[in-house]
């Protein structure tokens, strides 16, 4: 998930140098912490801040650097963030030793032992283009194969007996929840009673979830699930990661395994005998973000505990053969119908919250290698392929690694007939555009909405989407005809006591006035939003899935228009000319 994506000892960092600067900043700290915890982002700031939180971060990195030559152990400069965070009331004293505990010893190997500058690590962790000089990490290729088909989109049209897909996302189950808990608590994450019991007058932890930051109780995820089979009846379910709580600053890998247990078993409960393929999310790790790269596995830092689980609970969906990729990045391939390939990628390996990048960005593990082989052989072949992934590959994926992932599409793009993803919590896509032509749309970055309500800016319900598709049958296309999103009213739910009920929230064709999902239809839609009101209304009303139908949709003006567009339209986090090009069409208009 988005949420809390780069590591909170930076983030500390990042709260430090706004103390250390600017006095001014303190009144509203607080606020600010929790906004980083919910958003991941620090992309959305005004210059004037932008530029102050790399002067700050630069001079602070600098600073652990020459405490660590100066013969600083681990433990000291670990007291030095945990007595900031508090000195300083970000969050309670156990959340900030927590974090600063699971993230220090981390953070300083990596600081102690990278070949990129203060400002290089400033950059890549804040996401801030030229951030003294910052353009981004190692640049590398891989190699494509010469001989591309001519670009090939179909628009089928909806067959007798459509192919129906289940996307899940951002489970986020949390065993720990308590009803009648603080739905509003000093942690980053609340509904549990260790974290205070609601008193009187206050809103309370409801018998399906909590508005706010909190994640959904196991029973929720259940019923979401025997929901799901009963309304959408899918032939084929997609689970985009992120299925542990954001307790982030108190999980072991026990904790998280038991959420990885649980979920999988509601899975195999409500889907036995059909295909649900996962993908890996950032909070499975521990610490979150956290994925080694092999240059460190000497060092002792490894993943392997996590991709053995894996590779043990995918083995109910998963062939054998497939396995050993598992086991190496946490990625596959594998063919669940004839003419259909659906390749699970690991995009911890661009996720800008994985300081372990900072040691090896270039293709880590072999993926992109990997990728390209595998997709070869489906053209070869003939067959199309949908691809899965956690993180989208835009605004918080490593530039380079975003570039290589776009021009792979770019030059699969007839075999490619969808990408699935998660990560935001919100009801969105991400348009991608030929690396060499930046108007010329070739794929589309489905993101579906959160399973859990846990969100700071808007209150939210459970949801799940479904894709209507063109499968299942000898030439197939397998290209998405529509999609269709479905939430409780959780507001509804936990007052009249009786079970939710998923209701359709809308159809993307119907709702958007579209004839098909092609990557050109939907680029069409986001240059007609730049300019339609009504038509923009719609889609925020759609983006957010409320705890409670709204009266009215939040007020969005021309910077939010423009920084909310800009995001559908920058799959490739190096290339800024479509969000320009949005810009520039909005600049036009006013």
């Amino acid at each position: 998930m988005k949420m809390a994506n780069h590591s909170s000892f930076w983030f500390l960092i990042y709260f430090g140098c706004l103390a250390s600067f600017s006095p001014s900043y303190s009144y509203h700290q607080t606020d600010l912490a929790n906004s980083y915890f919910s958003s991941g982002q620090f992309t959305r700031l005004s210059p004037e801040i932008r530029d102050l939180t790399c002067l700050g971060c630069r001079t602070l990195v600098s600073g652990v650097a020459d405490r660590i030559n100066d013969g600083a152990t681990v433990e000291e400069i670990e007291e030095a963030f945990i007595l900031e965070c508090v000195v300083l009331d970000l969050f309670p004293g156990d959340v900030c030793e927590g974090m600063v505990r699971l993230l220090g010893e981390q953070v300083v190997y990596v600081v102690n032992h990278t070949s990129f500058e203060p400002s290089d690590i400033c950059g890549f962790v804040l996401g801030f283009d030229h951030c003294s000089g910052y353009t981004g990490l190692t640049n590398w290729t891989v190699d494509l194969p010469p001989g591309k088909p001519e670009p090939d989109h179909p628009e089928p049209q909806e067959p007798e007996s459509p192919f129906r897909i289940l996307h899940l996302s951002d489970l986020h189950v949390d065993l720990d929840y308590a009803e009648g808990a603080a739905v509003n608590c000093d942690y980053p994450l609340c509904c549990r009673e260790a974290y205070g019991m609601a008193q009187p007058g206050e809103e309370a932890a409801g018998p399906w979830g909590g508005r706010g930051h909190c994640d959904i109780p196991a029973h929720t995820l259940d019923h979401l699930l025997g929901q799901a089979k009963e309304i959408v009846q899918p032939h084929m379910v997609y689970v985009t990661g992120d299925l542990p709580p954001h307790d982030v600053w108190d999980q072991t890998r026990d904790s998280n395994m038991a959420a990885l247990n649980l979920t999988t078993s509601l899975l195999y409960k409500h889907f036995p005998d059909i295909p649900v393929l996962a993908a890996l999310g950032n909070h499975e790790a521990v610490p979150v973000n956290s994925y080694p790269v092999p240059s460190v596995y000497e060092d002792g830092w490894d993943i392997t505990w996590l991709y053995e689980n894996l590779a043990e609970k995918w083995s109910y969906w998963l062939p054998d053969e497939v396995l050993p990729d598992v086991l190496q990045g946490g990625f596959y391939v594998v063919s669940p119908y004839p003419g259909l390939r659906v390749i699970s990628v690991n995009m911890n390996y661009c996720g800008t919250g994985n300081f372990f990048l900072l040691m090896d960005n270039v293709d880590p593990v072999d993926e992109m290698k990997w990728l390209v082989y595998q997709l070869t052989e489906a053209e070869n072949m003939g067959d199309k392929v949908h691809i899965l992934g956690h993180i989208p590959s835009g605004d918080t994926c490593d530039k380079t690694w975003s570039h290589v992932f776009n021009s792979v599409v770019t030059r699969f793009e007839s075999t490619i007939r969808g990408l699935f993803f998660g990560h935001t919590h919100h009801d969105e896509w991400e348009v991608m555009y030929d690396v060499d032509d930046a108007t010329r749309p070739v794929g589309i970055q489905f993101i579906t909405p959160s399973a859990t309500t846990y969100s700071y800016a808007h209150y939210k319900s459970p949801s799940f989407r479904v894709y209507t598709t063109d499968g299942g049958y000898d030439q197939a296309t397998w290209a998405v005809i529509d999609h269709t999103t479905y939430s409780m009213n959780l507001t509804e739910a936990n007052a009249n006591g009786l079970e939710p009920i998923y209701q359709e929230r809308y159809s993307a064709v119907e709702a958007y006035g579209v004839t098909g999902l092609s990557p050109a239809s939907i680029d069409n839609l986001v240059t007609n939003m730049a300019t339609d009101d009504a038509l923009f209304q719609t889609y925020l009303r759609h983006r957010f899935t409320y705890a409670e139908e709204p009266s009215e949709v939040s007020e969005c003006d021309t910077d939010c228009r423009k920084s909310t567009l800009c995001t559908l339209v920058t799959a490739d986090s190096s290339d800024d000319r479509p969000c320009q090009r949005i810009k520039d069409i909005i600049n036009g208009n006013e």
